[in-house]
């Protein structure tokens, strides 16, 4: 019975040493195969949207012609890119040289917002314009020896697009993209309404007979309303683009007090605008207003608007009335008149919208 006892408790002791070591074994491996955790990372919001070898255009812009991203650089957040035209059976595309340029990130994404293909810039070819620049000649044979006369004539330009087609009153307004036909080296440009003088663009660059850049200063008085853009080539021939850009009223117009007599100031008005056909009650605030005093909006060319019901508080406040005809839309300078004949005029100081 003895030996038949220790042979069982034997028997049970590996088997309880079997089932010990296996569990450890399990463990152990389940330990060693709990999975990474990987970090991920986002890009940030502000990422170029176009990347090397994107064609873009203004939606507004030419069918034919768009710009090639070459590259972004991030350390001046701005676009090297070159422009490109439409091969003729729709492909793009080709360029005329290999000039680039600079455009910032920000106006580049909010202007050119369709991206028409991807092609790497080193197989965009370069070539010349297919578009001819001068009509054919035009032979006259006289009697009957074999000499001739022949005449060459420029074409006349054509506007299609100016980009970006709107500007505001006493700003600079880069155009970027005036696109079209017939360009010549020399021409100029500008902007034209009738009753207006005319803007006259700066820094004129033909980049390609069918595209041209240049630069406009509105001034602060200009009347706003649609405008037209004019192309004069060096031997005179002229395009007209009717309606073709908006002159639109700043927000922050630039005021200035000019005083003559005896020192009436205007520092402020409030407020600062009215609109066409509107009675508009306004306050005045300065130095100097005497009893009696009067005022009323003048500006060049159009029938000064005088106020009504002048309320003089103090020597530094006053409230009065305009009634604004229709038509009057632009800037107006605020002319403050006493008694003894001092003034004092806030330039652009107050604005009539339509």
């Amino acid at each position: 019975m003895n030996r038949t006892a220790k042979i069982i408790s034997g028997l049970l002791f590996l088997i309880i040493a079997c089932v010990f070591i296996t569990a450890c074994t399990g463990s152990s491996g389940t330990a060693n195969t709990t999975p990474q955790t990987t970090l991920m990372t986002t890009a940030p919001s502000t990422a170029a949207q176009y990347t090397s070898g994107d064609i873009v255009r203004s939606p507004k812009g030419s069918p034919d012609t768009a710009w090639l991203v070459i590259g972004y650089d991030p350390a001046t957040d701005s676009y090297e890119r070159a422009f490109v035209y439409r091969n003729a059976d729709g492909t793009w595309g080709y360029r005329l040289d290999t000039r680039t340029e600079r455009a910032n990130r920000a106006v580049m994404e909010k202007v050119y917002t369709e991206k028409i293909t991807n092609k790497p810039p080193a197989s965009i070819l370069i070539r010349q314009s297919t578009v001819p620049a001068t009509t054919a000649a035009v032979a006259t044979t006289q009697t009957s020896s074999t000499s001739m006369t022949t005449t060459t004539t420029a074409l006349k330009p054509q506007i299609k697009s100016i980009e970006p087609d709107f500007g505001m009153t006493g700003s600079q307004v880069a155009i970027t993209d005036l696109t079209g036909n017939y360009f010549p080296t020399g021409a100029t440009v500008m902007l034209a309404k009738t009753g207006s003088p005319n803007i006259t663009a700066t820094s004129v660059t033909v980049q390609s007979p069918v595209h041209m850049s240049c630069s406009f200063f509105i001034p602060s008085n200009a009347t706003t309303g649609p405008w037209e853009v004019v192309v004069t080539t060096p031997d005179g021939q002229t395009v007209r683009y009717a309606n073709g850009f908006t002159v639109r009223v700043s927000t922050n117009p630039v005021t200035t007090t000019v005083t003559t007599g005896g020192g009436v100031e205007i520092t402020s008005i409030e407020p600062q605008f009215a609109f066409s056909q509107e009675t508009k009650s306004i306050t005045i605030t300065g130095s100097n207003f005497l009893d009696g005093v009067s005022v009323k909006l003048k500006k060049s060319g159009s029938t000064d608007i005088a106020a009504f019901t002048i309320v003089r508080i103090s020597t530094t406040e006053m409230r009065c009335v305009f009634t604004i005809p229709a038509s009057s839309m632009g800037f107006w300078d605020l002319v403050v008149t006493n008694t003894d004949g001092t003034t004092g005029t806030l330039v652009n100081g107050f604005e009539v919208k339509s």
